[in-house]
């Protein structure tokens, strides 16, 4: 380190006391400096990161009697009096009870050492209690130790046992030498102490006392403690980013609930009621809620009509019976699209055009691993006008992405059961140098949103998923680390700025 250092005032103290010394205990240096405690910690930490001081520490036990262990010292412990009154004749339960303080604690621990049998409510010496009646016990002497500081010949096992019974306490105290190391040394010839001014006050400024003061200069090469901030946990600054990135656009937010109708989930977005994905296999099926109650009778209608033979969407639908019972079982959400269609079926056409947007969790029976969890975050967006085309849509979701930190998006066709057209998108990683898949997009078909709306309307839809985002962002290695209420990744995790 430079010999050109800046030292505070009391940092020079510390020096000046070590002078000529091989080390000093805080106590000392406390007494020799006459600093305050707080303030000698404060300036012997800091003497010590700029290496003109070293701190030797260590931490010692320490035990001291309890308001009972000096009442045992003084009248005995219960179960060493138990054996003296047994021993003079007295056996029967309720005559020790009256003549030994604290009997029910003597007999237990009397018990506990196999000193004492009872029979028919006599209390008989067994040979080991015969024994101990005549010698000092190992927490008769340990307490005696203790009261006379004569701590190195302690018992641990007992130690515990008499800390277990509260009589005695066990502190630690840590002791500090403090030794000049050969920097400081060097330094100790210039040093200088005098008054300096560490903070300017309004009272310095208003008397102009600063024209005629040494100002402290700061050392601004100085290694700075590292500031761990209280903040949010990262995936809460995500979620909280992108409804600002929404509502920025103009979008609502949209909410609903976790637990849902199978009628929500997937009947009113046109998906068949033997599709795959609503086998046990994708989907889990709630024991507890087991069915919900179906929405507007009219509503229901519409939405049966349409898988069975398309309604008058100019679809043939699904041409199957659909099963009102099968569309009233409760699932945890596969996806935040059921709050799409819930919107798009409270929605007036008066209140046309509209866009809203949803952040939420899902849920679907993955295989657990480092890249699959039965849970994910999802972000959801719907614009709903007769004016919005295809062109809107890629608009919206390259301004998402380009906020979220990749500039470059591009689309693909893809086919989902409840759009056309349907789009997968993608954006580049400037890191990794390749394309990353993030969610699905494209119009609802005329069988999703007439029946819900009651005309046919374009919506513009989409439901990405941002896991991997964050993953990516705070070089996660496996998902399921992502929900781990860690503290030290959680302390080192960056806060989230965005773009």
């Amino acid at each position: 380190m430079s010999e050109n250092i800046t030292l505070h005032d009391y940092e020079k103290r510390i020096l000046k006391a070590l002078e000529g010394k091989k080390s000093l205990s805080f106590a000392k240096l406390q007494e020799e400096t006459g600093l305050s405690k707080d303030s000698l910690e404060k300036a012997s930490l800091w003497a010590k990161v700029k290496g003109v001081i070293s701190i030797d520490e260590q931490i010692e036990e320490f035990f001291e009697l309890t308001e009972e262990g000096k009442e045992y010292i003084k009248e005995g412990l219960p179960e060493k009096n138990l054996l003296k009154a047994i021993d003079l004749g007295n056996k029967s339960i309720s005559e020790l009870k009256n003549i030994v303080k604290k009997f029910d604690i003597g007999l237990v621990w009397a018990k506990k050492n196999n000193w004492v049998s009872i029979q028919k409510g006599q209390v008989e010496l067994t040979t080991k209690g015969r024994k101990f009646l005549k010698e000092e016990t190992p927490e008769e002497k340990n307490l005696l130790l203790i009261e006379s500081n004569s701590i190195n010949n302690l018992d641990k096992i007992t130690l515990e046992i008499l800390e277990k019974r509260k009589l005695i306490k066990r502190y630690f105290e840590k002791k500090r030498e403090v030794y000049l190391t050969p920097l400081g040394k060097k330094l100790l010839p210039k040093l200088v102490i005098k008054e300096e001014i560490g903070q300017i006050t309004p009272e310095i400024l208003k008397e102009k006392s600063w024209k005629f003061s040494n100002i402290r200069h700061y050392d601004i090469t100085t290694p700075a403690p590292k500031i761990i901030p209280g903040k949010k946990h990262y995936i809460t600054q995500v979620i909280e980013y992108i409804r600002k990135i929404w509502t920025e656009m103009g979008f609502k937010e949209m909410t609903g609930p976790i637990v849902d109708i199978s009628f929500w989930n997937f009947d009113s977005l046109y998906q068949p009621q033997d599709h795959p994905a609503r086998d046990l296999a994708d989907t889990f099926y709630m024991k507890i809620p087991q069915k919900g109650r179906l929405p507007d009778i009219n509503l229901v209608e519409k939405v049966k009509t349409t898988h069975e033979n398309g309604w008058d969407t100019g679809s043939r639908g699904w041409q199957y019976k659909w099963d009102p019972e099968f569309s009233k079982k409760c699932v945890l959400r596969t996806h935040t699209t059921s709050l799409s269609a819930r919107t798009i079926a409270r929605l007036k056409l008066e209140e046309l055009p509209a866009k809203f947007f949803a952040v939420g969790r899902c849920f679907r029976n993955e295989t657990l691993d480092w890249k699959h969890l039965a849970e994910f975050y999802q972000t959801e967006g719907i614009v709903v006008g007769e004016e919005v085309n295809f062109r809107q849509l890629q608009g919206y979701l390259k301004r998402f992405f380009s906020k979220m930190g990749f500039p470059k998006a591009r689309f693909r066709p893809a086919y989902f059961p409840y759009t056309e057209m349907s789009m997968e998108v993608e954006v580049w990683h400037p890191v990794h140098k390749e394309w990353m898949e993030l969610g699905g997009s494209g119009i609802f078909r005329p069988e999703v949103v007439k029946p819900l709306l009651g005309k046919d309307v374009p919506v513009l839809a989409w439901g990405l998923g941002f896991d991997r985002l964050i993953m990516d962002k705070y070089n996660i290695d496996d998902i399921r680390k992502i929900y781990l209420s860690d503290l030290k990744q959680l302390r080192e995790a960056k806060i989230w700025l965005g773009v």
